[in-house]
């Protein structure tokens, strides 16, 4: 290859040498490689004689014949060798374990007998069967249930003229709302009604004690009644079921004939006797009251 005498960039410098650009810089750096000028933005320009320079540095007048010789790659094939194979039996030991199934013990249940509670199943009875017997059996009532000493019963005897202890019935306390009107209205409604039917009934409580003397203003009216009059009171009162706290009238049934037979009347009004309406008042904590009765 033959070189002209003019200014080579550093490109052409490294097409001309065979090397990377890179290696250029490189020369340049190792002073390897000198450059006859550098421009004023950095740039390299080689002569001929720079070239010469670096590819023969004792002679550098002679000319550069570029000579590409082509290496020949031998490839040498290498056949593997490739070892025998030597199979060796191998024994396969077969283990056959035995599945041991263990037997099955059934566990016997023992089932005992469950006690009966025949108290609760008759009072499961009696409860439903006290239920039936109301009228308004869907309507529920507050109710008090008051417990009262055995009393014995003049004239009751048995067989061998003993007296006989009877368990005095238990006082059921309903407590409604009248559409009558007020308490006055109510109270001489149920004298009318009971009149004018010929059926029993007699006030108690402050009620009862409002008929012997003047008391304290009250807002409930308390009345004996019998069990199966009750419904008759409800209907001529058109009463409501009430709670106590809201009722204007309490009707308690009571099938004592004592109550009845001993009732006075004060005032145009049926009361009970001074007896019972003192038990009454000692019964419901109204001891104050009790003792405005007087003995």
């Amino acid at each position: 290859m033959q070189l002209e005498d003019r200014f080579y960039t550093s490109t052409e410098v490294a097409e001309i040498l065979g090397v990377s650009l890179r290696s250029i810089y490189r020369y340049l750096d190792e002073n390897r490689l000198n450059a006859e000028i550098k421009t004023a933005t950095g740039r390299h320009r080689f002569t001929r004689k720079n070239i010469m320079d670096f590819l023969y540095p004792v002679n550098g007048s002679s000319d550069l014949e570029v000579v590409a010789s082509t290496k020949e790659k031998v490839k040498v094939s290498v056949e593997p060798k490739v070892a025998p194979v030597v199979t060796t039996p191998v024994n396969v030991v077969e283990e056959v374990a035995e599945e041991v199934t263990a037997p099955v013990v059934e566990e016997k249940v023992v089932e005992e007998d469950e006690g009966v509670d025949w108290l609760a199943k008759f009072r499961a009875a009696a409860e439903k069967h006290r239920r039936e017997a109301e009228v308004h059996d869907e309507v529920v009532e507050d109710t008090l249930v008051q417990d009262s000493p055995k009393q014995t019963v003049s004239g009751l005897t048995d067989m061998a003229g003993v007296d006989v202890e009877v368990e005095p019935e238990s006082l059921k306390f309903n407590f409604y709302r009248s559409g009558v009107g007020g308490l006055k209205d109510i109270a001489q409604n149920i004298d009318k009604s009971a009149r004018k039917a010929s059926v029993d009934y007699a006030f108690t409580m402050s009620a009862g004690l409002s008929l012997h003397k003047p008391i304290k203003p009250f807002s409930l009216i308390h009345a004996y009644v019998k069990s199966g009059e009750k419904d008759f009171f409800e209907r001529m009162l058109q009463l409501t079921i009430a709670t106590e706290s809201t009722a204007q009238v309490c009707l308690i049934v009571s099938d004592d004939a004592y109550i009845y037979a001993n009732a006075k009347e004060m005032h145009g009004l049926y009361v009970v006797s001074n007896e019972q309406l003192k038990k009454d008042l000692m019964d419901n904590g109204e001891m104050e009251l009790a003792k405005e009765l007087g003995a």
